[in-house]
């Protein structure tokens, strides 16, 4: 409370009432204390006038100090006060209080003040301390005139103890009426106080509700003048802050959303190249969490120079840095990134990096390269055929009836494989288009591998290639039928392709909790380990030329993949080189 504008104002106003009534009380007592020493003189002056009367004239011309003292202390009987009788030199020729051996040995009270004032001619006073009586004593000196001037002076004196018994009662009376004055004073000060600063209060306990951000509170504004100016004022402005508070949470929510909802990675430094925060997406891309790297520099989190000078350079030169990076650590991959400064009063005080991963960019275009430069080569060779097939008979191979019916049957076979080729194709772009939905169905999956194998029956019988299928008639998928047939077929096509004469190929199952998982094994020419990871990529041949005499367009795995996938799959091959390949894939419950 000691801090209080109305402590502060209680104490100056406390201090005012108290000096003022003291400073009352102390000029009232000063002039009682006058007055009442006044009066006192003045009955003084009429008691010397009384003791003149009375004094011997003859004794006193001849300065008979022993009569006069006789007569003094006779007339002391009757008085009070103290009576001296001085003469006109200051010689004591008389005093009422000291013995006359004594009152002969008193120094000369020629320089007594008020003898010297007496010595004009008329009454003085003055109040001293009395070295003979050791007190406080107020003289006064009458003179009695002569034919030169006063030739005697009788003085009398009265302590001032008897003055301070007067005043005594009426100190009294005059401090009881101090102090209820001033307690009066005090509480209707507090109360009138209280009235005043109520609105204080108001204005205060509402400038701490806006200090805290509740600017819907409203002052009541009882007060009038400046102060019920001053409750509007600060009403008007908490609400014109409420409504910029709100805009800017607006802002600040639809900038967070964006921030947050980026795929890029966003990374905001200070002017001293501390991170300040991160977006999901940079901690997802890179693993970093944005507690850990808070506070802490670009290069000592990511572990990268390019991106740390990129992001210092955004503020030592206050422009943009556009650049592709190839990171690796904390990951590997391509970068495209732009480092921008952040701008505060005209000067860098940030930075904000954004970093698009372009890494799946860069394989889908290398994949659209490689696409494109095997289907180039896997329609120019039929082309090729057809072609010099066609121009052979135009020459006159159709005159040559020994070899025509040859070229026709190459022409043929590589118009088939071209067919085949476009229609795995097709195929595979309808599938990776995500425009093919799945008619899924509860089949029978030991009938579906029933029937891939019929359709190639005879290929398996002209290789001698015995075939198995161990899926139990009683087990049902839900998958799309036609789909999963034609996953069978492929992997039955490969198996038979790559056994040998008098081989196995066999079609098994393996149940669990999260869906079915189907084998197809053989005990073929197998797979070098090296090809393993490629095998599912589309135009990928471990022997590029024996898959072409089979007739195998290089696409079969990867549409297998794609149709496995589609149904929340997964496939796979284990294989080594003379021990057979067994391929497998997953259909979830």
């Amino acid at each position: 409370m000691s801090k209080t504008f109305r402590f502060r104002l209680f104490v100056s106003y406390a201090a005012v009432v108290f000096f003022s009534l003291g400073l009352a009380a102390l000029s009232v007592n000063r002039a009682l204390t006058a007055h009442n020493t006044e009066e006192l003189a003045a009955s003084l002056r009429a008691q010397a006038a009384l003791v003149s009367a009375r004094l011997d004239a003859a004794a006193l011309k001849r300065g008979d100090a022993a009569s006069v003292d006789r007569l003094v202390k006779e007339l002391a009987s009757n008085i009070e006060a103290r009576i001296t009788v001085i003469s006109a030199s200051g010689r004591v020729l008389g005093d009422s209080e000291e013995p006359y051996a004594e009152m002969l040995r008193l120094e000369n009270h020629a320089s007594r003040p008020e003898i010297v004032g007496a010595s004009g001619g008329s009454a003085a006073s003055a109040v001293r301390y009395s070295a003979t009586l050791k007190k406080d004593m107020l003289y006064l000196a009458l003179p009695m005139a002569g034919k030169d001037g006063p030739s005697v002076f009788v003085r009398l004196a009265l302590p001032l103890s008897s003055v301070e018994k007067a005043l005594a009662s009426i100190r009294k009376a005059l401090l009881f009426t101090f102090l209820f004055s001033a307690v009066f004073a005090v509480l209707a000060g507090l109360w009138l106080l209280g009235l005043a600063a109520r609105p204080f209060g108001d204005i205060i306990y509402a400038s701490k509700r806006f200090a805290a951000g509740d600017f819907g509170y409203r002052i009541n504004a009882r007060a009038s003048g400046e102060l019920g100016k001053l409750a509007e004022t600060l009403n008007s402005m908490a609400g014109e802050i409420s409504a910029k508070m709100s805009e800017l949470e607006a802002r600040r929510q639809e900038l967070e959303a964006v921030f947050f909802g980026m795929t890029e990675a966003i990374i905001v430094t200070d002017e001293k190249g501390a991170i300040t925060t991160m977006n999901a997406a940079t901690e997802r891309i890179f693993g970093i969490r944005e507690a850990g790297a808070r506070g802490r520099s670009v290069i000592e989190v990511f572990r990268n120079a390019e991106l740390s000078a990129m992001a210092s350079g955004a503020v030592s030169s206050a422009a943009p840095i556009r650049r592709e990076l190839e990171l690796f650590t904390p990951v590997r991959g391509g970068f495209r990134v732009c480092s921008s400064p952040i701008m505060l009063n005209g000067r860098p005080a940030g930075s904000v990096t954004v970093a698009h991963d372009i890494t799946d960019l860069r394989r889908l275009e290398n994949m659209r390269r490689d696409f494109v430069a095997n289907v180039s080569h896997e329609l120019k060779t039929p082309l090729t055929a057809i072609k010099g097939c066609v121009e052979t008979l135009i020459d006159g191979g159709v005159e040559d009836a020994e070899h025509r019916m040859e070229f026709l049957k190459t022409a043929e076979r590589h118009a088939v494989r071209l067919e085949n080729l476009v229609s795995d194709l097709l195929d595979l772009s309808a599938l990776e288009s995500g425009k093919d939905r799945l008619d899924k169905t509860a089949v029978a999956a030991k009938e579906l591998a029933d029937r891939a194998y019929s359709g190639l029956a005879r290929a398996y019988s002209l290789k001698g290639v015995a075939f198995a299928n161990g899926v139990p008639a009683s087990l049902t998928v839900s998958a799309d039928a036609k789909r999963l047939e034609q996953v069978f077929v492929n992997l039955l096509d490969n198996a038979v392709k790559f056994t040998g004469q008098g081989g196995r190929v066999e079609v098994g199952c393996e149940e669990g909790a999260a869906g079915v998982k189907f084998t197809v094994e053989d005990n073929g020419i197998g797979i070098p380990e090296k090809h393993l990871p490629r095998i599912f990529e589309r135009f990928y041949r471990v022997d590029q030329a024996r898959s072409r005499e089979l007739g195998g367009t290089g696409l079969g795995l990867s549409i297998l993949k794609h149709i496995v996938e589609l149904h929340g799959g997964r496939a796979g091959v284990e294989s080594s080189p003379g021990a057979g390949s067994r391929f497998w894939f997953t259909i979830p419950k």
